[in-house]
């Protein structure tokens, strides 16, 4: 597994030792370590944010702990080089851990900080939550266009990228014209990127859907209003992270129960 030095602590019965906690990632219980966990490291060494493998174990009431704890080189990380080369990750990967890996990866999203790549990750991060029916727009000539539209079921999205926290403001008219081409149309038109790089026309029925407008941001979701039967979302990235673990845990998790999770957020 893979996450960070949370807290760290000198033994106040000897000096020499020290103990911590690693973060976890699923928001149960971190997992404490000791000095000799991470073999036998001095201290000055560590500090907190440090990234590090290790397995988890777990007992009774819930008490986790860390074992066979290495140091990630972050430096290898942004070098493209594979960490696994340098024992940064385990000998052996178990399913749960495979899956925490899944879910930290997904998180990286939180980090991102160019406009363009945001918009990009998004559209990757609800493909792998499970739409099947999104578009990304084509860039050329996007101002003031929404970045993207999808269907699930009966619900029919279209949301727009941002990584401003005040965008309310400046996004007022193309928030209503997003309403407007949603509720005023049967059948919703616009070009959509294909693989190969041109574009190509996508004409969607919209009659009898569900509609919402999503402005999809790293900040808190909530209802921003709910206009001629179309409601308007700030819809937070964490969310959808969340979204995605719930996926993976639940064997039974399909369209429907992704639906009613899209159609209830920020409620």
């Amino acid at each position: 597994m893979i996450s960070q030095i949370k807290l760290l602590y000198p033994d106040k019965n000897n000096e020499d030792n020290y103990y911590g906690f690693i973060k976890a990632l699923d928001e149960k219980n971190d997992y404490y370590f000791a000095k000799k966990d991470i073999n036998n490291l001095p201290i000055e060494e560590l500090k907190i944010g440090t990234k590090v493998s290790f397995t988890a174990n777990e007992k009774d009431a819930g008490k986790r702990y860390a074992t066979d704890i290495k140091l990630i080189d972050e430096r290898k990380i942004k070098e493209n080089i594979d960490v696994s080369d340098a024992n940064s990750f385990p000998d052996k990967m178990d399913a749960k851990t495979y899956q925490a890996l899944l879910i930290h990866s997904v998180r990286q999203i939180e980090n991102i900080t160019d406009p363009i790549a945001f918009e990009d990750s998004v559209f990757n991060l609800l493909k792998i939550i499970g739409l099947n029916k999104i578009f990304q727009f084509d860039r050329e000539n996007q101002a003031g266009k929404a970045d993207g539209f999808f269907i699930i079921e009966n619900l029919a999205v279209m949301y727009d990228c941002t990584l401003k926290s005040d965008y309310e403001a400046f996004k007022e008219e193309q928030i209503e014209n997003y309403i407007n081409q949603l509720n005023h149309k049967a059948h919703l038109t616009f070009n959509t990127k294909k693989m190969d790089g041109p574009t190509t026309p996508k004409t969607i029925p919209l009659t009898g859907k569900s509609k919402q407008v999503w402005i999809i941001t790293k900040g808190e979701s909530k209802e921003i209003s709910d206009y001629d039967n179309v409601k308007v979302k700030e819809i937070s990235i964490h969310d959808l992270c969340k979204i995605f673990q719930k996926r993976l845990h639940d064997i039974t998790y399909d369209n429907e129960k992704l639906m009613n999770d899209f159609i209830f957020i920020a409620k």
